[in-house]
């Protein structure tokens, strides 16, 4: 897709694809609005567990953070990661300087959804949220 927009809209003022692509996309769009955004079942699960969890694992690394605990994986597995990609390009400040929400905030927000599960599961063993997934591959 990417290419096809690259292909498209290389030295034109605007975006485009071409029409089996956009149609592609825009069937996409579609189911995942239909199996996904207005799913009932999922408004559940996401605010009986996923929320709650979201709540845990930001205070909990907030609080690392706060702490100056660089044993969490706040430190190890976000921090250590971005002032390393900084210093090739913007060494004038050190990212652990940056507002502590600000760092929590973009750690979650860089992870994907099983990663987040497994942190959740790591910082919280014996927590009481749960997500189960269901396999691509599954009817």
């Amino acid at each position: 897709m990417i290419v096809n927009i690259v292909e498209n809209s290389y030295r034109k003022d605007y975006i485009m694809l071409d029409s089996k692509y956009y149609d592609a996309m825009k069937i996409a769009k579609k189911e995942n609005y239909e199996q996904i955004y207005f799913n009932k079942k999922l408004d559940c699960i996401y605010s009986e567990n996923v929320a709650p969890m979201f709540r845990e694992v930001y205070e909990k690394l907030y609080a690392d953070l706060i702490a100056g605990n660089e044993e969490s994986v706040i430190f190890k597995h976000h921090i250590e990661y971005v002032e390393e990609a900084r210093s090739y390009y913007d060494a004038s400040r050190s990212y652990a300087e940056e507002e502590p929400n600000r760092i929590v905030a973009d750690y979650i927000a860089s992870m994907t959804d099983d990663y987040f599960v497994d942190l959740y599961h790591h910082l919280f063993p014996k927590g009481k949220y749960h997500v189960n997934y269901k396999s691509y591959f599954e009817n």
